[in-house]
Parts: structure tokens; sequence; C-alpha cells
């Protein structure tokens, strides 16, 4: 008994010190990219907009499918490993955090306080 407690204890630890802050953009584009490079859209769809993670996630995981082993390589290559994303930045409506290598961008979307990825340059 007293190990099922140390073990329910233990996770809960971990999922407290594992969160990401969704009212922090860069926090949310951060952990979004991270799961991307690990090849898991599922993941990654859950810092995507609500209403348009099962799409985004269906598209994506469809197009990474079709294409030939050499251009998938090369597309998650492209994702930084560790993206550092600048503050966002907030022009013509929309609000971008850009890698600080600047190859990979993500528009983020802020919905009742919290933040979400809206587009990427992925696909």
């Amino acid at each position: 008994m007293i190990g099922v407690v140390a073990v329910v204890v233990l996770i809960c630890v971990w999922q407290f010190f594992t969160r990401v802050d969704r009212s922090n953009p860069v926090a949310v584009a951060t952990a979004f990219t991270k799961a991307l490079k690990g090849r898991d859209t599922g993941r990654a769809s859950k810092f995507y907009i609500p209403d348009q993670a099962a799409a985004w996630r269906e598209k994506t995981d469809d197009s990474v499918h079709t294409m030939r082993s050499g251009a998938t390589e090369r597309l998650f290559e492209r994702i930084p490993d560790a993206p550092a994303f600048s503050e966002p930045v907030t022009a013509a409506g929309k609000t971008i955090v850009v890698s600080a290598d600047k190859s990979f961008a993500l528009e983020m979307k802020q919905i009742d306080g919290k933040w979400y990825v809206a587009k990427t340059d992925f696909q």
C-alpha cells in the first residue's frame, strides 16, 4: 500500500514540474516544437488551437506519411532541437515567435488567457 501511494505522489510531482505554462507563449511554442521534433504529433496537437488540433494532426500525419524517407528526414532536421524562441512580436494582428537561428517560426493565438499555436511553417 505504501508503494502505491509513493508511486501516485511521484506521478503527481512529475506532472506538476513538467507542465507547460499556458500563459507564456514562448513556453507553449517550445513545448510544441520539442514534441514535433520528437515526431509526436499527438502531443504537439495539444498545443495547437483546440478546435483545429485534430485536423492539423491528421493533415500533418498524412503529409509526413506520404513523403519519401529522405524528404521526411530533411523536414524534421529543419526543426531546431533547442529553439530558444524570441519574445513574441505582434504585427498586423498576428503574434509570431521565431527561433534564435531564425529557421523556424510559429504563429501564436491567445484564447481565454492561454496561448496556442495557430500556424506553423512546418508544412
